[in-house]
């Protein structure tokens, strides 16, 4: 890959201008998000506990929710005679406006029994959305999650958040994992007007049967903001320090200037990011 050395005295200066951080930089088109727990708690005939609960939206605004279910507070529990037990519980909290998506999902099951019995439970969390990006922006996106399933016991824990364009199938997040695992990811970068998806859940399970007991849980955590593309420190504002900090990265070949997301950093991508930077917002 050649690169281009540009002396800075060779690009114009502008003015700096407020990057507007509630500016409108996506249309949300279709969503649904919702959480939603399950407990068996069976022995011997004198427990039989079979109970379920879920909520849901399917609009745009916040939405905050945190369902947890146990077998114990059932009314068919008998607290005196019973040999097993279960919960499960399902929460999040997020939110979607014009520039920027963050949310929080956690699931959690556990579930135990004597020598005879079965407590099961299942926890989950679900975030389904499809938006329109309706201009070329600078994005920054963060992603943590992790799974942690107990050893031994029948069950598993899974976390997944995806975000892609529709278009190209390239991913912006991607973090899929289970059990015992863990991932974080921070990035920044440029995306083009177009259709994008953002998929994400978060399952528990746990059945133990026969003297077993067990846990599991599975959390993550997404951020994805979007801001004017000359916006290269994504900090709201636009001046030169964007300016600078974007030709010091495009002299040194820096993948980080790549500002036509093409793989490649040559001179469309510093035509690119200047037209964007005079541009203002």
């Amino acid at each position: 890959m050649r690169r281009i050395h540009m002396l800075a005295g060779a690009v114009p200066l502008f003015a700096a201008t407020s990057a507007l951080a509630q500016a409108q930089f996506i249309t949300p088109s279709e969503g649904t998000r919702s959480v939603s727990a399950t407990v068996i708690a069976k022995d011997a005939g004198i427990t039989n506990v079979n109970a379920s609960d879920s909520r849901r939206t399917n609009g745009f605004e916040d939405f905050n929710e945190s369902l947890e279910l146990k077998a114990s507070k059932q009314p068919q529990y008998d607290d005196t005679h019973s040999h097993a037990d279960s919960n499960g519980s399902g929460t999040e909290t997020s939110s979607i406006t014009g520039s920027r998506i963050s949310a929080e999902v956690r699931a959690t099951a556990n579930g135990w029994t004597q020598a005879t019995g079965r407590g099961y439970a299942t926890g989950n969390a679900d975030f389904y959305l499809t938006f329109q990006l309706n201009r070329f922006a600078r994005y920054a996106v963060s992603g943590d999650a992790t799974a942690d399933t107990t050893a031994g016991v029948y069950g598993g824990s899974t976390s997944l958040v995806y975000i892609a364009s529709l278009t190209t199938g390239e991913p912006v997040l991607s973090i899929d994992i289970g059990n015992t695992d863990s991932d974080s990811v921070r990035r920044k970068g440029w995306l083009f007007p177009g259709p994008f998806t953002l998929q994400g859940d978060v399952s528990a399970l746990v059945d133990a049967r026969e003297g077993t007991a067990g846990t599991a849980t599975s959390w993550w955590k997404m951020d994805i903001q979007f801001f004017c593309p000359a916006d290269y420190d994504t900090n709201g504002t636009v001046n030169q320090a964007d300016r600078d900090a974007f030709l010091n990265a495009w002299n040194a070949g820096s993948l980080d200037a790549d500002a036509d997301g093409n793989g490649v950093v040559n001179s469309t991508d510093r035509t690119t990011f200047l037209l964007a930077y005079g541009s203002g917002c």
